[in-house]
């Protein structure tokens, strides 16, 4: 069955090729052709010779059609060379001078709103004279047409010989009006999901891009003119006016401003810019009225972050400004230039990050690392978190709590309970700027782990340049691995100086802190506790009761308590 179908259609694409083959050939066979035209200065005629196997014009029907126009003196021997060289060019066979009353008219007709000009040709009579252009162009002046004539219409209908059929020979210009003044606007005026996929073609739904943001001084919309439009005219001549495009007004509104030119809108702070009533403004503060989560996605804005509820677990939001959150905080990612102040606590569950670059306020902290730039302040307690400040950490409420975890700040680290009765390790340590320390750590492991490497290196650095001064074994493939190892321990071993440069750097500018630090508990610290002072530590064994840790004469000494101004220190009223 299938070979008789492939055979079936190859038999019709056979047929449809012969019949495109056929006409072809017919396109190639043309018959010759004549037309005899008494025109004003005698009569004209022209035979044109036929093509491929065409035949060829006789004379007896060019001396028939001659007799049919009403001539009957002519020059024979002309008509008889014109049909023989058929040369395609009109040769004048007779002076005759017709008679005008017999020759053929042009009637025009003008549509109603003149926007057309219609031609209707009535054929000579016989002896009478052919239309030629000069009649249309006559017949046209006499109706007033002079706009828009297609001269070569009037020609190709003369040639044809249509007669007593209107056809077009002239067509006005209709006004084309003026496009209205536009506003292109240089952001998403509607909030619609972007999911954008990665080079593994996967999707992060947590990714919406739907926090649009601009900064000072970006062109948020652009003002394209109102065009005048282009004028008509009739085929009498007669001018149509356009109209104008109407105009736009670009309306700035809050945090934006006109360009001096005044064709553009131009934000004047970072933000997330938005279309209100016909005026773009900047709001620099982008507010979530529910929860983060999959229907909000994570958030990046130049500005401040207010969210009314919670933020889930494996969420972010990152703010050029400040971050405020009503509700609790999971193991998400919380990135802020400013404060960071969440009414609720946090429960990072080992993964969630809050960094700010000034303070951090919170109900409470639990297994989550925090960083910020000024101060840390939470409420209730901190429980099994990382937490760094330059400042101050300050857990001030009835159940202030620090617990498990490193707690490091620069100046002073304040609480009501400092560990626990379970002994529960908790690394306490003042003095020093964290971020300083915490590169410290970064450079002391990566040096350890070049040194660790350079001693392998060598050991085979030497096995094989013993190889080669002997000569045993010692191969091109050797060779190449000996280069390499020398290379790449001249790479290590200039990173390694680069390392203790630093470190040295470090060292001497953590020596150069005037800040001693501090670190007070108003009620009890329990065994389990590691106070760190500057480079000095004391492990606690002994539980004691409202006691401030210092640093004297290069030991650790063990204080009454010392009041401090909480309200004064954290900048707002305290329960």
């Amino acid at each position: 069955l299938r070979i008789r179908v492939v055979e079936g259609v190859r038999k019709i694409k056979e047929e449809l090729e012969e019949g495109e083959i056929k006409r072809e050939i017919l396109k190639r066979d043309v018959d010759g052709s004549f037309k005899v035209k008494i025109t004003r200065v005698g009569v004209m005629l022209r035979v044109n010779p036929p093509r491929g196997k065409g035949k060829k014009v006789r004379v007896e029907d060019v001396l028939e059609a001659i007799t049919h126009k009403g001539i009957v003196d002519f020059d024979r021997s002309r008509v008889a060379k014109a049909v023989r060289e058929a040369r395609g060019e009109f040769v004048k066979i007779s002076d005759y001078i017709p008679d005008e009353r017999l020759s053929g008219r042009v009637v025009v007709e003008v549509s109603e709103d003149e926007m057309k000009a219609f031609m209707t040709l009535i054929p000579p009579k016989p002896g009478g004279r052919d239309i030629d252009m000069d009649d249309v162009m006559e017949a046209l002046e006499e109706k007033g047409v002079v706009e828009g004539i297609k001269e070569d219409v009037i020609q190709q209908t003369l040639e044809d010989e249509i007669y007593n059929v209107p056809v077009l020979i002239a067509e006005g210009r209709r006004p084309v009006n003026g496009e209205d003044a536009k506003i292109v606007y240089n952001f998403r005026t509607e909030k619609k999901i972007q999911l954008e996929e990665d080079e593994k073609g996967q999707v992060d739904y947590r990714a919406l891009d739907l926090v649009e943001n601009v900064v000072a001084g970006q062109i948020l919309a652009t003002k394209i003119q109102a065009t005048e439009g282009t004028p008509g005219k009739t085929v009498t001549g007669k001018i149509l006016e356009a109209k104008p495009g109407k105009d736009v007004e670009l309306q700035p509104g809050k945090n934006t401003e006109l360009s001096p030119d005044g064709m553009s809108i131009i934000a004047t702070i970072n933000g997330q810019a938005i279309l209100s009533g016909g005026k773009v403004h900047v709001e620099p503060v982008y507010e979530v009225k529910g929860d983060v989560d999959m229907r909000t996605g994570n958030i990046l804005f130049l500005g401040t972050v207010i969210v009314k509820g919670n933020v889930e677990d494996g969420f972010s939001i990152k703010a050029a400004g400040d971050i405020e959150i009503t509700g609790s905080v999971g193991k998400c990612i919380l990135d802020a230039e400013g404060n960071i102040n969440i009414k609720q606590g946090v429960m990072g569950k080992l993964g969630g990050i809050i960094k700010a670059g000034g303070n951090i306020w919170a109900k409470f902290l639990e297994q989550t690392n925090v960083e910020a730039g000024k101060n840390v302040f939470v409420q209730d307690g901190i429980m099994h978190c990382q937490v760094d400040a330059t400042e101050k950490v300050i857990c001030y409420g009835r159940r202030a709590t620090i617990v498990g975890g490193r707690i490091r700040a620069g100046e002073l680290v304040n609480t009501k309970t400092l560990g626990s009765v379970s002994f529960t390790e908790t690394i306490v340590e003042v003095g020093f700027d964290p971020k300083t320390r915490q590169r410290l750590f970064d450079l002391e492991k990566e040096k350890t782990e070049i040194e660790e490497e350079l001693e392998k290196l060598n050991a085979n650095i030497n096995t094989l340049q013993n190889q080669k001064k002997t000569g045993r074994g010692f191969t091109e493939e050797k060779q190449e691995m000996l280069e390499g190892f020398l290379a790449r321990r001249e790479d290590l071993s200039i990173r390694n100086t680069e390392i203790k440069e630093e470190m040295e750097e470090l060292k001497s500018y953590l020596r150069l802190l005037k800040t001693l630090g501090k670190v007070s508990v108003s009620k009890e610290v329990f065994p389990g506790v590691r106070i760190g002072i500057k480079d000095v530590y004391y492990d606690v064994t002994n539980e004691f009761k409202h006691v401030t840790f210092i640093l004297e004469n290069n030991r650790i000494r063990i204080r009454k308590y010392e009041e401090i101004n909480l309200e004064e220190i954290v900048g707002r009223k305290v329960r």
